[in-house]
């Protein structure tokens, strides 16, 4: 499996497999729409190769427990974590539906996915076992995703999450649900002419309703 190093700016460098699932800008948009510093601890919930993981700890110094079903992605993540010298992540491989068994009950005050895109049965499912994981809800669905994040956080905690703007009302009503309110939205283009195809959220465990919605811009790839 042939594999390629990134810069990520900042004194940061990056593994990634040729044939595996590859992070995109959608993994460097959510990390920076993430609120934090130092004295925060975040837990990166399918976190595949760890671009999340990796800047939040590397960049914001945040603390940051990386969860990932796929063993060979976790290893890799674990190899990006000691590539970058980060003694403050570490990897959990394990479905975020056993978090529990590993984590304690409102430990984070910040939670972050980058979930699958797609409903299982959604779309043309890639053939490629670990890619069809990280776009389609063959391991997770966004409710689990919702109940792990809700599980991890206590009253005031932070959910940063990503999707398809084709599910934007499914998952603010899914999240508000959970406990986990939306209190700012972001909506992506992928340029200047083209309609909206994703947005990004930012939820608060147990907070009251009001949501923000910031203005609409394209996507961007470079790290904030």
């Amino acid at each position: 499996m042939t594999e390629t190093e990134v810069s990520l700016g900042n004194g940061l460098t990056f593994i990634q497999k040729q044939d595996a699932f590859r992070f995109g800008c959608d993994g460097v948009e959510l990390a920076n729409f993430v609120e934090g510093g130092p004295k925060d601890y975040a837990v990166d919930l399918g976190s595949g190769t760890g671009i999340i993981t990796v800047l939040l700890a590397g960049k914001r110094r945040i603390r940051t427990t990386a969860v990932e079903i796929q063993s060979a992605l976790a290893d890799v993540c674990r190899r990006n974590i000691l590539l970058n010298h980060l003694d403050n992540a570490d990897v959990i491989t394990a479905p975020m539906q056993d978090i529990s068994r590993y984590l304690a009950k409102g430990c984070a005050s910040i939670v972050v996915c980058n979930p699958p895109y797609r409903r299982l049965k959604s779309g043309m499912r890639q053939q490629n076992e670990a890619i069809a994981i990280a776009r389609h809800e063959v391991a997770v669905t966004l409710k689990e995703v919702a109940e792990a994040a809700a599980y991890l956080l206590g009253t005031g905690g932070k959910f940063f999450s990503i999707g398809q703007i084709e599910r934007l009302s499914e998952a603010l009503n899914l999240f508000s649900s959970c406990g986990l309110e939306p209190k700012k939205l972001q909506i992506l283009t992928p340029n200047d002419v083209k309609k909206p195809h994703l947005f990004m959220v930012k939820c608060i465990k147990d907070a009251a309703v009001g949501l923000v919605v910031e203005r609409e811009r394209p996507v961007k790839v470079e790290v904030d």
